[in-house]
């Protein structure tokens, strides 16, 4: 069991002085144990964890740790178990979010939890070096960071985290115990050598102290050699004069004392990196390997027991290495066989990533296939694409397309990646071999694949030609069901019946969950995050996108089209809530990745069309109208949700306008109207022409057919741009109550819908009625703050302004009806204190009076909530 404290094998050597230096450890600090494999530190650790074990939590780590939900749960488990935590802890029922490294909420709940504990806490994170992905590393970085007081962190491994270790070095904050003081002194080793029943002389226990540098590993195995040697002397010799690595001599040593049995039951079981007493059963053909593999515990610690009941065994890497070696060079045969056993045990447990892999390195493709026949589909579903397709591949293109089944797997497994080509490639093949009487499961994975292919392709007439073949018939998979329920909604999503495309795509998504379908449930997250933001939900858009992208937070997921649409669609909710950065983070990697999935063109346009807008709002207008350009010119003319040109068009001609660009602006309105015929986004478009050309009049006779819902609207956020452009109209026109009634209107719609960039980049002279109307919105105040902040952060027409502790404390009390004397009362200031600190503040502002300064601040975005 991963939170188990391991147990020291019988031959043991105590080690006090280490123990004294664990102890050494000052409050506060973290204990760094770092030395290469087979220097004994998780014995040394499982000794000093056993003094105090109510203190004491142990997470032993591996590669499955870098899955961040797996990494956090095995940490939670942990100190649930651990007597120094309260049964009334908040750690005992603390929820495990979806991304818990990228959650400073759980974070700081975890580090709260722990600082409550009434007293001491040690936290063991043994082999720490299995952590590499970025997550896990994050988060065990935050708790190292925001560690409470009484809690004593212990990270061991064979080379150091990439942690922040050189700051806490120099603050003070890290204590280390590295393999100079981990390697076993003379005293020590004559010990260990003793325990194993060899009574050494001095100079025998130095040399093999020199020649092993005091290596735990090698020490043991050639303490269990020498006990069994004739001559240790002429052992001796052998070993210092021999040119062989130390490692391989003594490995050689221990096998050459062992049964023939042993040896081969050892072999037959290093082709598995762990295993159960009923798998080494199956792979030796012997029903006593459990009994074999314990005692080899006991007496020669070449295999450690790991688990709460001890079922798991892991030879030792040195001996499993040199075995497997061996058999590679004089068994291969044996190799395969053994191979094959192992797949045929994992199958029958249920485990069949852990089967295809041993069928793989078999090289067995009938037994490859049968697998794939069995289990590709809840593979796929699971999110285990790289399982698959690395399975797939090892068959060859013969074997797969002469069997229908295995050519839509491929084809199924292309189409998630974006792969459209290759996809087509497959079914090609399935049709090629096509059977004259095809059962109703390869019927309906055929119509689901086609689907897929559709909805990625971006191909709304193949994706209506097959809606009704995969809506009678995809459902009868099981495994695949969420994704036909996830078509079903995308298609009724296209024909604008948003309830009903809801209540399937939840129905879907609860049925992923149930079955425990992780990918499905991303998938599923993804389509419904889609029908949030056609109906103008760009909160709920964002949250289901981000809670995607949580679920299965590994490269299957990045490499997949589904990923794509979520980080697009978070990029999306940024832009619109004026976070450029955000934007542009989520749709501009910083480094290409291969693995990265092929892009349809309507994905490949909006995001570019995100990205151009962002580029925009940080001050890159020529290179941002770039972006927009090129976007524009790949939707042109391409069948299609009418959503993207809107987008496009939108987003560019408010660019081009912001920049001056009237003929390109003209080209933009001529090409929406073209593309998208009579919707609001249309009239929007003209009314900004005819503001533009200073026709107010006009403009507002446009601008009506949108406001009015006389044209219907494409995208839900187009009716706060146009309130926003009919607040502005009436601003010209000298009609403040109605510019009073649409700024009104436009912050209700930013608010419900989270959409706050057509205030924040909006005119200046509809800002300006903003900050003089604050304190009067209401329930609206926060969203009218927000704007202000998202517009000072941006730098909109003002440049950042720098206050002092006391400058900004006189600034929030202006906007009070305190006189400069009762405002001295209040900062317990003289007089003349307070006005210097007045005329500072109009320098910063650029104002010349009490009133003007609030208004300012105001639009700047820094005066305080509060006021």
């Amino acid at each position: 069991m991963k939170t188990a404290v391991p147990r020291p094998p019988p031959s043991y050597v105590p080690r006090p002085r280490l123990l004294v230096a664990l102890d050494e450890a000052a409050a506060g600090q973290v204990t760094l144990v770092s030395a290469p494999a087979g220097y004994g530190k998780t014995l040394l650790l499982a000794e000093w964890a056993t003094r105090r074990p109510e203190l004491t939590a142990w997470v032993s780590l591996d590669e499955d740790d870098n899955n961040d939900r797996r990494f956090w749960a095995a940490v939670l488990t942990a100190l649930d178990r651990c007597a120094a935590v309260p049964a009334d802890n908040a750690l005992h029922d603390l929820a495990l979010p979806g991304l818990p490294s990228r959650d400073p909420e759980f974070l700081a709940l975890v580090a709260d939890a722990i600082g409550t504990a009434p007293g001491p806490l040690r936290l063991v994170l043994d082999d720490v070096h299995e952590l590499t992905a970025p997550n896990p590393l994050h988060g065990l970085a935050s708790l190292l960071r925001d560690r409470p007081p009484g809690l004593h962190l212990v990270l061991s491994g064979r080379t150091d985290p990439p942690l922040p270790l050189a700051r806490m070095r120099l603050t003070g904050e890290l204590h280390e115990i590295r393999a100079d003081r981990l390697r076993f002194s003379l005293a020590e080793a004559g010990t260990m050598l003793a325990a194993a029943d060899f009574r050494a002389r001095p100079d025998q226990v130095r040399l093999l102290v020199e020649e092993t540098e005091g290596w735990a590993a090698g020490l043991r195995l050639a303490a269990l050699s020498l006990r069994e040697a004739e001559d240790p002397d002429k052992f001796l010799a052998g070993f210092v004069g021999s040119g062989r690595a130390v490692s391989d001599y003594l490995v050689g040593e221990i096998l050459s004392r062992l049964t023939v049995e042993t040896r081969e039951l050892l072999g037959a079981v290093s082709v598995c990196d762990q295993l159960s007493a009923p798998l080494a059963a199956a792979l030796s053909g012997r029903e006593d390997a459990g009994a074999v593999l314990s005692s080899l515990e006991r007496e020669t610690s070449l295999v450690l027991s790991t688990g709460e009941d001890r079922r798991w065994y892991r030879v030792h890497p040195l001996l499993r290495s040199h075995l497997r070696a061996d058999l590679q060079r004089q068994r291969p045969d044996l190799i395969v066989r053994l191979h094959g056993r192992a797949a045929d045990w994992y199958a029958t447990a249920g485990q069949p990533v852990s089967a295809l892999a041993h069928a793989r390195q078999g090289g067995d493709p009938e037994r490859i296939a049968q697998l794939l026949r069995q289990q590709a589909t809840a593979l796929i579903a699971d999110g285990e694409h790289a399982v698959v397709r690395e399975a797939l591949d090892q068959l060859g293109d013969a074997q797969r397309g002469s069997e229908p089944l295995l050519a839509l797997v491929a084809a199924l497994i292309a189409t998630e990646s974006g792969d459209i080509a290759t996809a087509d490639h497959h079914l090609a093949e399935a049709a090629s071999s096509w059977p004259s009487d095809p059962s109703s499961d390869l019927l309906a994975l055929r119509s689901l694949v086609r689907s897929r292919r559709a909805i990625v392709a971006g191909d709304p007439s193949d994706r209506a030609r097959t809606a009704d073949e995969i809506g009678s018939g995809a459902a009868t998979d099981p495994e695949l069901a969420p994704m036909a329920m996830a078509h079903d909604a995308l298609g009724l999503l296209a024909e604008r019946r948003l309830d009903e495309a809801r209540a399937i795509a939840e129905a879907g998504l609860a049925h992923a969950r149930q079955q425990h379908h992780i990918y499905l449930v991303a998938l599923g997250l993804v389509t419904l995050a889609a029908i949030a933001a056609a109906e103008g939900d760009y909160r709920r858009m964002t949250r289901l996108a981000a809670a995607a992208d949580a679920e299965l937070a590994d490269p299957t997921w990045r490499a997949t089209v589904g990923a794509a649409w979520s980080s697009t669609m978070r990029a999306y909710g940024a832009l619109l809530r004026a976070e450029p950065a955000t934007c542009l983070e989520l749709t501009s990697p910083d480094v290409p990745d291969e693995s990265a999935p092929q892009l349809s063109d309507q994905l490949f346009v909006l995001r570019a069309a995100l990205r151009g807008a962002a580029l925009s709002d940080i001050g890159h207008g020529d290179e941002g109208l770039n972006e927009l350009r090129e976007a524009r010119a790949v939707a042109a003319g391409r069948p299609g949700a009418a959503e993207i040109p809107a987008t496009v068009a939108l987003l560019e001609h408010r660019t081009a306008t912001l920049q001056g660009h009237d003929t390109v602006a003209r080209s933009i309105l001529r090409w929406a109207e073209d593309e998208l015929g009579h919707v609001g986004e249309v009239h929007l478009l003209r009314a900004w022409q005819l503001a533009r050309l200073g026709r107010p009049a006009a403009a507002s006779d446009a601008l009506v057919h949108l406001l009015d819902g006389a044209a219907p609207v494409v995208l839900p956020w187009t009716m706060v741009e146009g309130r926003v452009l009919g607040c502005q109209l009436a601003l010209r026109g000298e009609r403040r109550p109605q510019a009073r009634r649409e700024l009104d209107h436009a912050l209700a719609l930013s608010e419900a819908m989270d959409v706050l960039r057509p205030l924040v980049i909006g005119p200046p002279e509809v800002i300006d009625l903003l900050t003089r109307h604050m304190g009067s919105f209401g329930d609206k105040e926060s969203t009218a703050l927000r704007v202000l902040a998202a517009r000072n952060a941006l730098g909109t027409g003002t440049q950042p302004v720098s206050l002092t502790e006391r400058e900004r404390a006189v600034l929030n009390m202006l906007p009070t009806q305190r006189s400069f004397d009762e405002i001295a009362l209040d900062l317990t200031v003289s007089h003349s204190t307070v006005k210097t600190h007045v005329r500072a503040l109009y320098g910063k502002l650029g104002v010349g009076s009490r009133r003007d300064a609030v208004a300012a601040a105001r639009r700047r975005g820094i005066l305080s909530p509060e006021t």
